[in-house]
């Protein structure tokens, strides 16, 4: 649930739970990216008037690297105009507020139904078993810290990152470091041209960081742990 208003956010998270779903709430577009990351959700439930970045923008990013992301807009814009923008930016379902809360729990219960779509085309990453994969099935095995890199510039904005903050999402107990993250960014390019025959899809910004060249679509493997 991604929602400014506190006491808005607050009800609605302890009402969704009533079915026993499993929901966080956080009121801005860094706030979700965190808490993607900590644990990944099958839907989002998102305002479109957000500090910082909007709502639009989120889930045109959101929609880009997570194809079978549920993605239910949940705002107070009721022109047509911006209905349109909405399902241009990746939502599966434009609610206007006010909306009841039943109206929500019956809309988000029918989108459940539709998720977890096959992506069929393009290359995936498999965060649950840190595998890089190609519809014809061709497939490369990843450490866990190259599969964070690789996650972390898919979810970016125009999924790029500079050095700074890709070391500080990537995190210091994964061993990337300013001086060594150019060669794990090398062998992790070596890796895909040999395992997959795809070209370096990582390329160095200069004077800033790292852009990700292609839309790679984010899932989870089923029934696995995470790791």
């Amino acid at each position: 649930m991604v929602e400014d208003h506190d006491l808005v956010r607050e009800e609605l998270v302890i009402f969704l739970q009533r079915p026993g779903w499993s929901v966080r709430g956080v009121d801005c577009g860094d706030a979700l990216d965190d808490a993607l990351r900590q644990h990944p959700a099958d839907l989002i439930v998102i305002d479109l008037n957000l500090p910082g970045e909007d709502g639009l923008s989120i889930s045109r990013r959101l929609r880009a690297a997570m194809p079978d992301l549920g993605i239910l807009m949940l705002t107070a814009r009721v022109l047509s105009s911006d209905k349109t923008a909405g399902y241009q930016s990746g939502a599966d379902v434009y609610l206007t507020k006010p909306a009841s809360v039943a109206e929500l729990e019956a809309v988000i219960l029918s989108l459940s139904r539709r998720l977890r779509r096959v992506v069929a085309d393009g290359p995936r990453l498999d965060v649950t078993a840190c595998r890089l994969l190609l519809p014809d099935r061709r497939a490369a095995d990843l450490t866990l810290l190259e599969c964070r890199l690789l996650y972390e510039l898919a979810l970016a904005v125009e999924r790029q990152l500079d050095t700074s903050m890709l070391l500080h999402r990537l995190g210091s107990h994964q061993g990337a470091t300013s001086r060594n993250l150019p060669v794990i960014v090398s062998r992790l390019r070596h890796k895909i041209r040999e395992k997959l025959q795809l070209p370096d899809i990582i390329k160095a910004v200069r004077g800033h960081g790292y852009r990700l060249t292609l839309q790679l679509a984010l899932y989870e493997s089923p029934g696995r742990e995470a790791q």
